[in-house]
């Protein structure tokens, strides 16, 4: 047998708490119990603030973004370029030098290929940044933060849950 107890609360209090306790199916003395249990078991008092403002998490994702586009230029800066560069030079080698005749009739090298398949990868690769930079941009204007007033804010990703398995699939894909 349960003793029960009254508290005095403020009517607007009252009614919000209840509202509180439907939304997460329980009961109000439950909905109390894992509330303080919550508040304890993580050493946290609701005097104190812990919301990281909109701003700062803003400025959080541009530097991981910044962060991700230093590394794609830095790639492309090592990688792609110069690979570039050579096929560059080894067609303007080619256009300088008088081809003769036997070279005329030579099909493409394996080294020709090579470089033609070079770059193929190289424009593939910017169309798989290009839209994975779209999606990425997609799905930050979408996302939400979400104030909690027992405990720290979260993010919420406002697109319906088919979208987002599409995304996971279509990132998948370009990997």
């Amino acid at each position: 047998m349960t003793v029960k107890s009254r508290l005095q609360l403020s009517l607007k209090t009252a009614e919000r708490f209840r509202e509180f306790s439907k939304k997460n199916n329980t009961n109000q003395s439950e909905t109390l119990d894992l509330m303080l249990d919550f508040f304890e078991k993580n050493n946290l008092s609701p005097f104190e603030t812990l919301v990281p403002s909109k701003v700062s998490l803003e400025q959080l994702i541009k530097k991981r973004i910044d962060a991700v586009i230093a590394i794609l230029k830095n790639i492309e800066k090592t990688q792609t370029k110069p690979g570039l560069v050579m096929l560059n030079l080894l067609l303007e080698e080619r256009s300088i030098a008088k081809p003769s005749v036997v070279e005329k009739k030579k099909t493409p090298t394996a080294d020709g290929k090579n470089q033609q398949q070079l770059a193929l990868e190289i424009s593939r690769l910017e169309d798989v940044l290009k839209s994975t930079l779209k999606d990425l941009e997609y799905l930050l204007e979408h996302v939400e933060v979400k104030g909690n007033a027992f405990g720290s804010d979260y993010l919420k990703l406002n697109i319906p849950r088919t979208e987002f398995e599409q995304f996971k699939v279509a990132l998948k894909r370009k990997i």
